[in-house]
């Protein structure tokens, strides 16, 4: 063993020993503070190096009576060429095989393969009242000088922890659909944002489902303990090395975009579902979505009618378009019926202001160079975001030959 080192660093509530530990071709760096344990490793393994290996408790709640396990997780990040055995050991106040269905204490991960889930699945015990637990614990490698490193690391999720409640009753969760709100009224194939709050008092909400007239529009899933393949350096919501917490009654809020709606009239609603599979219905809120489209406005504001312009000078066109209830895309330029180009204005992305919106006019602008000599008639068409057009009223303009610079070209 070389490079064993120890740093004692100070800071303003506590302090903190850095141990630094190099054997080989690997590393491991640990940090012990006053307040918890925080196993943070940078691993220094070159590849085909060892995996990291973690457990989590990603259902920590398993009761009885009743069909609802717990169950854990045990993953791997780093190296997955070849597959991995992975012994740990069970303890706590439930025993394996007696109150809950047998595990075995060891699992192989394939090659490929990033986690393993273990389910906690309780026996009955209709005489059984409070709860008991099951620890699962990864074992701590070990090694001695001139060995080889071990076939794997453990993370710092080392430990994690499944409580077997009894004489449980289950309560569905609550949902409310908060937007958007009943009786709002939306133009023709808008996106609208649904958003509901959802809370569970003895568990956690899993997913809301999203309906419009019944049919599901989309569901939004809940990963309170992280998402897979987990991250075995860093600890999430202490569902791993030290005792979890259960959610409770945590409030959530789900969030999900509808797009493209077609026109009619909907009956939204929620479905919330908690982790042992209960579901509730939120209240329904009325929407509709018209198909009454509002029609853009605009207006060439320069030149105006009747301007004379020299040949071969720049002539710049403006125009102010708006819309209300709605949002000015483009603005076309024409010439004699011929296009001169669009313009695009990036201020009018977004509706200005609260419903029912107000017009607000915009500018849009080009240059138009080459102008023929003689009467020219110029208009713009605006085109708004539901692809409606608009016209402007014609501008007659007079482009006449520049006589002085062809006399005096300087």
């Amino acid at each position: 063993m070389s490079g064993l080192t120890f740093r004692k660093k100070e800071g303003k509530n506590c302090c903190m020993l850095q141990l630094s530990i190099r054997v080989r071709k690997w590393s491991l760096t640990a940090a012990l503070t006053g307040a918890i344990f925080l196993a943070e490793a940078q691993p220094m393994i070159p590849a085909p190096g060892p995996p990291f290996v973690s457990v989590q408790a990603t259902d920590p709640l398993a009761s009885e009576p009743g069909n609802n396990p717990g169950s854990f997780t045990i993953s791997r990040a780093g190296n997955t060429n070849s597959a991995l055995a992975i012994v740990f050991s069970l303890g706590g106040t439930a025993s394996n095989g007696v109150d809950y269905a047998t595990i075995p204490t060891s699992i192989t991960l394939a090659a490929g393969q990033l986690f393993s889930n273990i389910a906690v699945t309780p026996i009955s015990e209709p005489k059984s009242t409070g709860y008991k637990t099951v620890n699962l614990t990864l074992p701590r490698e070990s090694f001695r000088r001139g060995e080889s490193a071990p076939p794997f690391l453990i993370g710092s999720l080392s430990r994690a922890l499944v409580y077997i409640v009894y004489n449980y009753t289950n309560v569905p969760p609550s949902v409310s659909l908060v937007a958007p709100a009943s009786g709002a009224s939306f133009l023709s194939k808008p996106n609208i944002a649904l958003a509901a709050t959802a809370s569970d008092s003895n568990g956690w909400v899993t997913a809301v489902q999203f309906l419009a007239n019944g049919v599901s529009v989309g569901t939004v899933s809940n990963y309170p303990f992280g998402p897979f393949p987990l991250q075995p350096l860093v600890i999430r919501e202490s569902h791993g090395s030290v005792v979890p917490m259960v959610p409770g009654a945590r409030l959530n809020r789900f969030q999900f975009v509808w797009t493209q709606v077609p026109p009619g009239a909907y009956t939204l609603q929620a479905v919330a579902t908690d982790n042992a599979g209960l579901q509730t219905t939120s209240a329904s809120v009325d929407i509709t979505v018209t198909t009454n489209l509002p029609i853009p406005e605009v207006r060439i504001i320069n030149p105006v009618n009747g301007a004379h312009f020299p040949d071969q000078a720049p002539i710049h066109l403006y125009a102010a378009a708006g819309e209300t209830n709605g949002v000015v895309d483009t603005v076309e330029f024409f010439a004699n019926g011929a296009s001169l180009g669009t313009a695009t204005n990036y201020l009018a992305a977004e509706p200005v202001g609260q419903a029912p919106f107000r017009l607000h006019w915009l500018p849009y602008n080009i240059s138009w160079t080459n102008a023929p000599v003689g009467s020219n008639s110029v208009t713009a068409v605006a085109t708004d975001n539901n692809g409606t057009k608009a016209t402007s009223a014609p501008v007659n303009i007079n482009v006449t030959t520049n006589l002085y610079r062809r006399h005096f070209p300087w």
